[in-house]
């Protein structure tokens, strides 16, 4: 594992530096691949041309013109890059940013920023500028689209009542929830939960449920002893053929044939 600090793998073609920022672009050559590694600050990456997959965890992400991806400190990660390379601007901070940029920088994500195309432009021309004006030019273009991200970013963050809807769905997923009940528990009115449910998870209410219920029973069909009624109705289905159909869209599988998968396999 290799720790970088206001570094980047390759040879930067330009280097700038305002006010405790510092942005550079970087080129990178298609069919290579970086090391696994980590930066000691955080950062923003703009991918600036070309595309690659960055590997994060267990995570695969497309990185592809206009995509900012926001780093940070210690957030291990590797690239590969596609046949035509990749330029990438990076953007450091000072050690001690602003709220709404620390908050923009204290998770991993991926955004796609309305005028993103726009402040790139901005971003590479005034990089290459060389009159006296060019830096406060660049200094202005990079802190828009630092606002325009921190924007983004709250607007995303996960809502705190989230964590207790989800432990909830999660104690007992064969339970029968209303959307009222679910918005009590948070607090909010039941429009608002389920559109920031949706927001935050990609899903409806019901729909996690329902991912939920099939987890329960893929795990029960283990037990040959069990029919597959009592499977469907101890993971909270009111019938076997609303269970097979629900099990079959989400797993590509009948219940039958994933019991006797399990079993070949044992």
């Amino acid at each position: 594992m290799l720790h970088l600090q206001r570094a980047n793998y390759g040879s930067p073609e330009h280097v700038r530096r305002f006010g405790g920022v510092q942005v550079s672009t970087t080129p990178y050559t298609g069919g290579d691949a970086l090391p696994w590694h980590e930066h000691d600050e955080a950062y923003l990456c703009l991918v600036a041309a070309g595309g690659y997959i960055q590997q994060s965890a267990d995570q695969d992400i497309a990185c592809e013109l206009g995509l900012l991806l926001t780093h940070p400190q210690g957030h291990r990660h590797t690239n590969r890059f596609g046949p035509n390379g990749a330029r990438c601007i990076s953007i450091f901070f000072a050690d001690e940013p602003s709220g709404a940029v620390r908050r923009l920088l204290g998770d991993y994500r991926q955004l796609r920023l309305p005028g993103a195309d726009r402040l790139l432009a901005r971003i590479e021309s005034e990089l290459r500028a060389t009159d006296d004006a060019a830096s406060l030019a660049l200094q202005s273009a990079v802190l828009e689209l630092t606002a325009i991200a921190c924007r983004a970013s709250d607007a995303n963050r996960r809502p705190a009542w989230l964590q207790r809807v989800l432990q909830r769905l999660h104690d007992d997923p064969s339970a029968t929830l209303s959307l009222l009940e679910l918005a009590a528990l948070a607090g909010v009115h039941p429009s608002h939960l389920a559109r920031s449910f949706q927001q935050a998870q990609g899903v409806s209410v019901g729909e996690y449920q329902r991912q939920l219920r099939i987890e329960l029973a893929r795990k029960a069909l283990g037990d040959r002893q069990r029919s597959i009624a009592e499977v469907a109705a101890a993971a909270g289905f009111s019938d076997q053929s609303h269970f097979a159909r629900v099990f079959r869209r989400v797993t590509g599988q009948t219940p039958r044939d994933y019991r006797q998968q399990l079993q070949s396999a044992s």
